[in-house]
Formats: C-alpha cells, sequence, structure tokens
C-alpha cells in the first residue's frame, strides 16, 4: 500500500451514508408539510423536518469539517426548531451526500488515522471516544452511527403522525 493509495474504507463509509440519506427521503416523500412540521405529542420529540435538518446538520459537521477539515455553518440549536418544506430538505440531503463523495471517496487511507480536532468554536461540545484522541475514523463512524440513528426516528415519527387522527 502507498502513501496515496485510495480508502476503500472511506468509501464504503461514503455509501452507507448515501443509502441513509436516500432512505430518509424515500421516508419523507408525499408527506403533506403540515405533517412534515407537527411534533408528536410526547416529551422532547421532533418534528420530521427537524430530524431530518438535524441529521442533515450532524452529518455536515462529522463528516465535512470533522473528517473533511471544511466550513460549514450550523446552528445546532435551530435544528431543533426548524420548518420548512420536503423540497429544502430534499435538497439539502442531496448537497451533503455530494459532499460526503466528494470529501471520502478519494481520501486517502493514512487519513483515516490522523487526529480530527474540532474548530475552536465546537471546543467544548464535542465529546471524545474514550481516552485516545478523535481520529476520522471515529468521527466518520459516529456519523453513520447518529444518521441511523436519526433515520430511525423520522420512520418512527412518520408512521405515528400518518396515522394519528388530527
Amino acid at each position: 500500500m502507498t502513501s496515496q493509495t485510495w480508502s476503500a474504507e472511506a468509501r464504503q463509509i461514503a455509501v452507507v451514508l448515501d443509502r441513509i440519506g436516500s432512505g430518509v427521503i424515500e421516508t419523507l416523500t408525499g408527506v403533506p408539510e403540515a405533517v412534515l412540521n407537527r411534533q408528536i405529542a410526547l416529551p422532547e420529540a421532533n418534528s420530521l423536518f427537524a430530524l431530518a435538518t438535524h441529521m442533515l446538520g450532524a452529518g455536515e459537521f462529522w463528516v465535512l469539517v470533522m473528517a473533511g477539515e471544511r466550513v460549514i455553518d450550523r446552528n445546532r440549536d435551530a435544528e431543533f426548531t426548524a420548518s420548512g418544506t420536503f423540497e429544502q430538505i430534499d435538497a439539502r440531503c442531496k448537497r451533503w451526500l455530494a459532499a460526503v463523495h466528494d470529501v471520502l471517496d478519494g481520501m486517502p487511507s493514512e487519513q483515516l488515522d490522523r487526529a480530527a480536532e474540532p474548530p475552536a468554536a465546537y471546543s467544548g461540545t464535542v465529546g471524545t471516544f474514550g481516552d485516545e484522541p478523535m481520529t476520522v475514523r471515529d468521527c466518520l463512524l459516529h456519523a453513520v452511527e447518529h444518521s441511523a440513528l436519526h433515520q430511525g426516528q423520522i420512520e418512527i415519527t412518520r408512521q405515528m403522525l400518518m396515522t394519528s387522527k388530527g
């Protein structure tokens, strides 16, 4: 393996994130805008739009910022009160997935073991993984875990909202 060997592992993570993002879009396709922005009557529950917005914001942070060393404009708190249209979520998801592939498809293998430091604005808000510094691999695996968690929440929330009366 040379120092410029492209990482099949990073490309596979991009494929998994693509599958998760596409699954979320499939789940939200056809959901009326009023339902997309409605919260279920459970403590700390979020609307489908807010859940998808947060999933995408977190995915952008963990892949594009932490692994790809890019700069994004993110307001995490606002993600939980966000509202909008399916078209907005669909377009953002497509932009995110294109950027994920841009960062990961050509990532050299040795980059996965590089220490990943959060930007100053996020220091103290990003945890560590054990006693060791976070690596790019840690960040990418967290992105998969976090995105999959929210995909499941979106699926269950959609089921609850689409079968509820009113």
